[in-house]
């Protein structure tokens, strides 16, 4: 029962990310006003938004003009309920359970808001690095194994400047050599806050494994016929599977190396 109550909470979240993916490229507010169709700009009654449940109900379509509602609406639902459920399940109702919250929180906002416009909002990624060193500051749970506060600040720190380092350096040999830019600014201040949530050791296992996936997605999505081989890929997306990866991997041994 906890797990459902835990699972319906992340989605209610999954409400407001899908706000906040529609509204922060277009320069919106994401307090005011409240839900309305995209298409004829109605105001969404409460019972028309319940989280995955009343897109069901409504057969994905708009109770007053009738046009379709984009499928990504339950589908962020359900990625920010599962999530949240995960979350519960590795950390239980702790303080890291709810800075990871918000952390997954912020990387699923990003992640569909660079797939649509190829860029990541600074108003998510850089108040996200001072929440990822604060915590590190005030939270005692955040990283196992460093029991002071210095420990704990120096390896959020250090995961914040070892990502920027790494992926800064991507960004400049990928210009020098395909003669276009290859990491954005977006990507370089993303990796800075999963390295300040997460630490200087998972930045490298984001990168890894944000690098397998964006492969294998990319590739499945050329053999489908929705990229073609010289389309700009954003990295968000994948960086932040990697980080998500890696925050579950917290507490293990992986590639030879404890994740704290």
């Amino acid at each position: 029962m906890i797990g459902f109550i835990v699972f319906i909470f992340g989605a209610c979240f999954g409400s407001f990310a899908n706000v906040c993916i529609y509204r922060l490229p277009r320069g919106k507010s994401i307090v005011y006003p409240p839900s309305f169709c995209p298409k004829c700009k109605t105001p969404i009654k409460w019972y028309d938004n319940i989280p995955i449940l009343s897109f069901f109900i409504l057969g994905g379509k708009c109770r007053k003009c009738g046009k379709k509602i984009s499928i990504r609406y339950p589908i962020v639902e359900f990625i920010m309920g599962l999530l949240t459920f995960l979350l519960y399940k590795k950390f239980s109702i702790s303080a890291p359970f709810f800075i990871y919250f918000i952390f997954s929180l912020g990387l699923v906002i990003v992640s569909f808001i660079d797939w649509d416009t190829y860029t990541i909002p600074d108003s998510i990624d850089i108040p996200g690095i001072v929440i990822g060193l604060l915590a590190a500051l005030f939270i005692p749970g955040m990283f196992i194994g460093q029991f002071s506060v210095l420990s704990r600040f120096l390896y959020s720190f250090w995961g914040a400047i070892l990502g920027v380092a790494v992926i800064g350096f991507f960004a400049i040999a990928g210009k020098l050599i395909w003669k276009k830019d290859a990491m954005g600014g977006g990507d370089i201040k993303l990796i800075a806050m999963i390295g300040a949530f997460l630490g200087w050791k998972s930045i490298f296992l984001s990168i890894f494994f944000g690098s397998i996936l964006g492969t294998v997605i990319s590739m499945i999505l050329i053999l489908i016929k929705k990229k073609k081989w010289d389309d700009y890929v954003p990295f968000g997306p994948y960086l932040s599977l990697g980080a998500v990866v890696s925050m579950f991997l917290k507490g293990l041994y992986f590639l030879g190396f404890f994740i704290h």
